[in-house]
């Protein structure tokens, strides 16, 4: 390995000691003109994402896992999941695949009130009906979705 692609390497694997990333993500980072010891030529770039794949230290479907599962434990919706993995540059097809699961983002947005410790006494002037729906578009609700959640929390816990 020359000392280019050695180098190469080497960042690769010290930045992926910080965290994950995806392959696009990885090449981007090698490639950077901008950043402390990186520039790399694409080619050397993507000969360091390739071996990092075949040692299983890129891996962007399991890359991929992760994130939907911390944003299904933390109840994120549709539109901020999405953000995410797009943000991330996973491919098209992994976020159209993610994106077609079925979850029930009604039932999601309740559960995230609930845990906010939101009831009919808290949600009972407009004022903190709106911020309640306010908080749940901020975290990736649809208007309507998160309208209908504050809906039901106030009627739910009303009778």
């Amino acid at each position: 390995m020359g000392d280019q692609a050695s180098s190469c390497y080497h960042k690769a694997l010290y930045r992926l000691s910080v965290g994950d990333m995806t392959e696009a993500e990885m090449t981007e980072y090698l490639t950077d003109p901008k950043r402390k010891n990186t520039g790399f030529p694409e080619e050397v770039a993507l000969q360091t994402v390739l071996r990092l794949r075949e040692e299983g230290f890129l891996d962007d479907k399991r890359y991929l896992l992760r994130l939907v599962r911390r944003g299904d434990e933390s109840l994120v919706g549709p539109r901020r999941l999405r953000e995410e993995l797009i943000r991330h540059r996973f491919p098209s097809r992994y976020v159209e695949a993610v994106m077609a699961r079925s979850v029930d983002y009604d039932h999601r947005a309740r559960k995230l009130l609930v845990q906010k410790g939101l009831d009919s006494e808290n949600l009972s002037t407009p004022a903190a009906r709106k911020k309640a729906v306010d908080f749940l578009v901020r975290r990736g609700y649809s208007f309507g979705v998160a309208s209908e959640a504050v809906r039901w929390i106030s009627k739910e816990y009303s009778d």
